[in-house]
């Protein structure tokens, strides 16, 4: 590929096109004409000597070119506009977008915690947030968002992170109120044969303490509910016999809106020292908005 020949604008359009799959889609969202979009993406095409997109019977779909350029091109875009916007940050007046992931245990106490200062300090500043269940480091890595906050561990493959702990976290047991252990301080031999609901944000086949059970020698939990998010567990243990393991300010606050109590763990099946962490990527390391936001997250006291 000749560099010469290469229009930034075309680069913008690719990133929009590879995370739309979809011409008129990239069209609307840029504000430009379908033909003008079909244009480019035959020089990019051209350029990369590749087709990039292949339509399908449902639309179009990536090349696996497509796909192996798509977390750089991100990176790269990134890089462009923190080099051109490069300028002193005064978050009086900063009109930046900071965005957040995080799924909602997590993310309600940071913003539980941050969000008063953040209108106070950067009125101007908007705050993104994604609480959708879906792979905890997924975007950071793609460059669609500054931070994940989560308690999940990256792979050794998921490297060029960076890390700040925010909190170490407890669990409760939350079931009904009128649940035959509710009044009842629980241990190992009364919850060998209850009934569980499990969180399986990531397709986690068995329940998270489950290989605390197996090291007692109790297999097959009985988890007859999957749930792909956390907002129905309040209502789910109120109506049923089932019992959902889950952290302990959380727990509190699905205590607030519904007849359910939560429990102690019992200390065979306590998750020890089991932290939560801010991660950002590289990319982001120096990025004037973002260490203000870092150092705003390090100044606070999360209260669990």
């Amino acid at each position: 590929m000749n560099l010469n020949q290469l229009d930034l604008n075309l680069l913008i359009i690719l990133k929009q096109l590879l995370n739309e799959k979809h011409i008129s889609n990239t069209a609307l969202t840029l504000g430009m004409s379908q033909p003008s979009i079909s244009r480019s993406l035959s020089k990019l095409r051209s350029l990369f000597d590749d087709p990039l997109l292949i339509r399908m019977a449902g639309g179009y779909e990536l090349t696996p070119k497509a796909q192996s350029i798509q977390q750089d091109l991100n990176s790269i875009l990134n890089m462009v506009e923190t080099l051109v916007n490069k300028q002193t940050f005064d978050a009086k007046t900063s009109q930046a977008t900071i965005k957040l992931f995080g799924l909602p245990p997590q993310m309600h106490l940071l913003i539980e915690t941050i969000i008063k200062d953040v209108r106070e300090q950067a009125p101007n500043i908007t705050l993104e947030i994604d609480t959708l269940p879906k792979p905890q480091f997924s975007d950071l890595l793609k460059g669609e968002t500054h931070f994940v906050i989560t308690g999940h561990k990256p792979t050794s493959s998921e490297d060029k992170l960076y890390r700040q702990a925010l909190f170490e976290r407890d669990f409760k047991l939350i079931m009904a109120s009128t649940h035959p252990l509710a009044n009842t301080k629980l241990n190992i031999e009364l919850l060998r044969n209850c009934n569980f609901g499990q969180i399986s944000i990531q397709g986690e086949k068995s329940l998270s303490i489950a290989h605390c059970f197996a090291a007692l020698g109790i297999d097959n939990i009985n988890t007859p509910i999957r749930l792909k998010n956390f907002y129905s567990i309040g209502t789910i243990a109120q109506n049923t016999d089932l019992i959902f393991f889950v952290p302990d300010h959380f727990a509190n606050d699905i205590c607030r809106h519904h007849d359910v109590v939560a429990r102690v763990v019992p200390p065979e099946l306590d998750l020890e020292h089991d932290e939560v962490y801010l991660y950002w990527h590289q990319r982001h390391h120096n990025d004037p908005v973002c260490q203000w936001f870092r150092e705003l997250v390090k100044s606070k006291v999360f209260k669990i």
